[in-house]
């Protein structure tokens, strides 16, 4: 038998580094995302939202509505609760307040420990994050009110999927090189997995690339337990 073209056992390769990298990078992002730490509960939430505002501002549980998601997989969940956990304070009511001049709660914040401030696009009044420790602070402001949310850093998360992408992607070199002299039968065995996992991967790319930081960013792996329980 002739030797296959060299063009289609450089495809059937990439074809098959490419799925291998991104069952690595989802295994990366589960092992690195796994142990996060807990969620502030709601007085504490309350006391570091006190921290940042001016004394001016009604901070007390009377006054604030708690919005809080603590679910990690594993842990019994409803059918609409998938992703990291937050803890979201809202203040105001329904009247329209106009926005409200942030720069004392940017100050207080970087007084308290906060850092790495970055701005929140997507509102028309100020918003923005910060960061203490692996916890973060989403400030963000509408006409009727003020939120602020707390959640847990997935940059871990991401971190273990470029690390597992790479050590996938170097895993499939290693198999798939002896195994691209027979292209066609490669391709014909990764076709099954890939209609799963490249479909997967574009929705994820497109949720992250329209998303926005007044949330926790969803850890690649967490994918999968959502769409299981989205299709039972």
């Amino acid at each position: 038998m002739a030797e296959p073209r060299r063009w289609t056992r450089v495809s059937a390769m990439a074809f098959g580094i490419l799925l291998a990298g991104i069952v690595g990078a989802h295994i990366g992002s589960w092992v690195a995302g796994r142990d996060s730490g807990a969620l502030p509960g709601n007085d504490q939430a309350l006391q570091l939202v006190r921290e940042i505002l001016p004394e001016s501002t009604a901070t007390t549980s009377a006054s604030a509505e708690i919005d809080r998601r603590d679910y990690l997989y594993g842990s019994p969940l409803g059918d609409e609760e998938y992703g990291p956990g937050y803890v979201e304070v809202s203040l105001g009511g329904d009247a329209d307040t106009g926005c409200l001049d942030d720069r004392i709660a940017r100050e207080r914040a970087a007084a308290h420990g906060w850092t790495e401030p970055r701005d929140i696009a997507g509102f028309v009044c100020p918003g923005w994050n910060a960061q203490r420790g692996d916890l973060v602070m989403a400030y963000v402001q509408q006409g009727s009110g003020l939120t602020v949310t707390f959640y847990r850093s997935t940059t871990g998360s991401t971190v273990g999927a470029l690390a597992g992408a790479v050590a996938g992607g170097l895993a499939g070199f290693a198999l798939f090189r002896p195994l691209s002299r027979r292209p066609l039968a490669v391709v014909a065995a990764l076709i099954p997995p890939a209609l799963a996992l490249i479909p997967v991967m574009i929705v994820f790319a497109v949720a992250i690339g329209h998303g926005g930081l007044e949330g926790p960013t969803p850890q690649l792996w967490s994918v999968w337990p959502a769409l299981a329980r989205l299709a039972g």
